[in-house]
């Protein structure tokens, strides 16, 4: 019993411990080609596990920083979110990665910071009958409920990203195309249908579509934690690491 006792005391000085290891950035994105061109990069490597989610924790010009993956899925980057932000208290999240056009303005290579996030899964459909059919296009858009001070409940289309931030990614450049300001918008989907991506782009005047960053943001709004994105518009994947690299030189 008494080894028990002792045993549990050191599990909780462990969490306590890193949940003290405050970094600067958290850096998050969908899957390893992504992040790998990063992990290799940081100095003072670290490897952590918690629950089913790996972090890499080091330096990366001359900042201390965590990357975690995302699998580019809602339920996935928000718990991966959630358990960073808890543990490590990052001053800054910075999600990246590729992305498909909504803006019918944007070409292959175009860098989108976003201004801000639109999370697109919320729908609800008007009244029909049995056998009235299917009208996806005159479905409205459903706002989610975010949890604020004093149990309340308040409605949010978009979740607003870092201005400082978005003015240091705003002044680098892309070696294929623009850096440009935009909304980018997420769901658990994949559209390709081109009437429907028009309709999402005026509806939620989304500039691009991944799988996980509007949640990303949604969670780290309701947790207090400023946060930026970016998305390369039909990119690679060293493209997206390159700008997020050279983002955290810029950013102090």
């Amino acid at each position: 019993m008494k080894r028990l006792f002792l045993f549990c005391v050191f599990c909780v000085a462990v969490v306590a411990r890193a949940q003290t290891e405050k970094v600067d950035l958290l850096l998050i994105a969908a899957d390893d080609a992504l992040l790998q061109p990063l992990v290799q990069q940081l100095g003072q490597s670290k490897s952590e596990t918690h629950a089913a989610w790996t972090f890499w924790r080091g330096t990366l010009a001359g900042k201390s920083v965590l990357l975690a993956r995302s699998e580019g899925d809602p339920l996935n980057a928000v718990a991966a979110t959630t358990l960073a932000i808890r543990l490590h208290a990052p001053r800054l999240i910075l999600s990246y990665g590729s992305a498909r056009a909504h803006d019918p303005a944007l070409k292959a290579g175009d860098i989108v910071v976003s201004e801000s996030f639109a999370a697109f899964d919320g729908l609800f459909s008007p009244p029909s009958s049995l056998g009235q059919g299917i009208h996806p296009l005159q479905w409205q858009q459903l706002p989610h409920l975010l949890m604020t001070a004093g149990e309340k409940e308040t409605p949010a289309m978009t979740f607003p990203a870092d201005a400082p931030a978005l003015s240091v990614a705003l002044a680098l450049t892309s070696p294929h195309g623009r850096v440009l300001r935009g909304v980018l918008g997420s769901a658990n989907q994949v559209n390709r249908e081109a009437d429907r991506v028009a309709w999402l782009h005026t509806m939620w005047h989304t500039s691009t579509e991944d799988g996980e960053s509007a949640h990303i943001a949604g969670c780290a709004a309701l947790l207090g934690v400023p946060v930026l994105g970016v998305r390369v518009v039909d990119g690679t994947a060293a493209d997206a690491a390159d700008f997020a690299r050279r983002f955290v030189e810029a950013w102090r």
